[in-house]
């Protein structure tokens, strides 16, 4: 073999290393038929990280009204980023929790939720599993509410697919996912959450989507999109390059898609728009002949005045 023919068989993968699909696992299905379009070791199973929210927040809108008062308990001061910094003992509207669940990926707000739906984060997990397995989604096993990292639970891109075409049935899910922001007021602050699915702030064609990230599970998706009156269903499990993955895969059903600038302009943030302050409290008042004072040591002979 001559060596110009083995540099023009090399050459694509040195031209286009940039628009290789890192994700282990995707698939891309179209909702109500559920045909597959395109995919990749989509039966594998893998871990969910914040994808898992889906679940928890669709069982949370079934089991619960969306008034109801949740009061978080004490662990959920120490569970990690993100989260909506619930302070234990306060009251909070289970509606606030599920944006947050969505929209900020509060581990806080899915852990609140869990404990006060299931009575504990471990039978909410059952209740969870059991859902997913009505759905027929029998590769998923969960074991919290949140997608942290933890031996034993998993999906697949298959399953979290079944899992986002049954929850966007219901209309209350359908209004949470597709919310580009959630303004979070208690007593102490405002808070403007933005949500981390930036396709919902350049690419008119999303419906709404929920993101996951752990150092362990990588990032991972999965979310829904409209083309020509039908609606489909994307997920990814553990990719190296979420957004860049996304947009390749998507490239089977669209022709214009965000550029890089795009998606990088449309990354989530918070902002504090007001903070709590404690009422004044009474001023000493000093009256003007005592600040006038002079105070006087004598040390040994020696005067030192200190005002």
């Amino acid at each position: 073999m001559s060596f110009f023919l083995i540099l023009f068989l090399l050459l694509p993968s040195f031209l286009f290393a940039g628009e290789t699909i890192t994700a282990t696992s995707y698939i891309l299905v179209e909702k109500d038929s559920f045909d597959i379009i395109a995919g990749r070791n989509y039966h594998t199973r893998l871990a969910p990280a914040s994808t898992t929210k889906v679940m928890t927040t669709l069982l949370a809108i079934e089991k619960i009204n969306t008034n109801d008062i949740v009061i978080p308990d004490k662990r959920t001061a120490s569970l990690p980023a993100s989260k909506m910094d619930l302070v234990p003992g306060k009251q909070y509207r289970a509606i606030d929790l599920m944006s947050g669940a969505m929209v900020e990926s509060a581990n806080d707000a899915a852990y609140a939720l869990a404990k006060y739906v299931g009575g504990s984060e471990e039978n909410f997990a059952h209740m969870m599993n059991d859902r997913a397995n009505e759905m027929g989604a029998f590769d998923t096993h969960f074991k919290n509410a949140s997608g942290l990292y933890v031996n034993d639970q998993y999906t697949t891109c298959y399953d979290l697919a079944l899992i986002f075409k049954n929850a966007l049935s219901n209309d209350t899910f359908r209004e949470l996912v597709a919310k580009k922001y959630f303004l979070f007021h208690d007593s102490r602050r405002n808070v403007q959450f933005k949500n981390h699915n930036r396709l919902l702030f350049c690419f008119e064609p999303t419906i709404g989507g929920k993101t996951g990230f752990t150092r362990r599970s990588k990032h991972c998706y999965v979310g829904a999109f409209e083309r020509d009156g039908k609606t489909y269903i994307l997920s990814l499990l553990n990719s190296r390059d979420l957004w860049g993955d996304a947009v390749l895969i998507l490239g089977n059903l669209y022709d214009r898609l965000p550029s890089d600038e795009e998606l990088r302009s449309a990354r989530a943030c918070s902002v504090s728009l007001s903070s709590y302050r404690p009422k004044n409290k009474k001023k000493t008042v000093v009256k003007k002949s005592a600040a006038k004072k002079r105070y006087k040591t004598v040390k040994k002979g020696t005067k030192k005045t200190f005002k």
